[in-house]
């Protein structure tokens, strides 16, 4: 993990993590300014988080600086991106969320039999303790006549970007935990500010 590091230098790392970018590539998907961006670039390279490159162009045109993450969680992020980059090449999009599913199987057999028997809220509440736990920042309230989930990071944000199955994944696995329809709102893969989740009653429909 790397600790102490801001929102915005946490979701450069993230990026980085599962593909190398220059600055202004980093800028127009973040929606910050490339000043800005650069200046986070340079406190990750001090903290040897990240490292740049020259990479110069196979035709025409400029060498530009293009940036990797280097931290120990780098290695483990862009083996699953290949991963999953070669299964969906291989197989399709449906394939992927298949897996990811398979895989979400686990998680729900650990929280299922916490869950049992508690209301709708209760079961919110320690879905979003069970998240924050996991460094996603999750919190929840009611509004509207409705619960709302919302998570304010995404440790998979590199990959999410990449492989939007690993959303929708995440999504099923919260209509089964909570057994009730969910609509998703925002999301922090697509430049939403947070992952929100509108939770309705079971006898109504988002």
């Amino acid at each position: 993990m790397a600790f102490g590091l801001g929102e915005t230098k946490l979701r450069i790392l993230e990026t980085l993590r599962t593909r190398s970018s220059c600055a202004g590539s980093l800028a127009e998907s973040l929606g910050i300014s490339r000043v800005a961006v650069h200046r986070h670039l340079e406190d990750l390279e001090r903290e040897g988080l990240v490292r740049a490159r020259i990479e110069k162009p196979e035709g025409r045109g400029r060498p530009k600086q293009v940036y990797e993450a280097v931290d120990e969680q780098a290695p483990y992020a862009r083996m699953c991106a290949d991963v999953l980059t070669h299964i969906k090449e291989l197989f399709g999009a449906g394939v992927v969320l298949e897996v990811l599913s398979q895989r979400n199987e686990k998680l729900l057999q650990e929280l299922a039999p916490h869950l049992e028997g508690l209301s709708l809220e209760q079961k919110i509440y320690r879905l979003a303790e069970f998240l924050t736990e996991r460094g996603y920042q999750a919190h929840f309230y009611h509004e509207n006549g409705a619960w709302y989930l919302e998570q304010g990071r995404c440790p998979k944000l590199a990959l999410s970007l990449e492989h939007a199955e690993l959303c929708e994944a995440e999504l099923l696995m919260y209509q089964k935990l909570l057994g009730a329809p969910i609509l998703r709102e925002e999301r922090i893969a697509a430049g939403g500010k947070c992952c929100r989740y509108r939770i309705a009653p079971q006898e109504e429909k988002p």
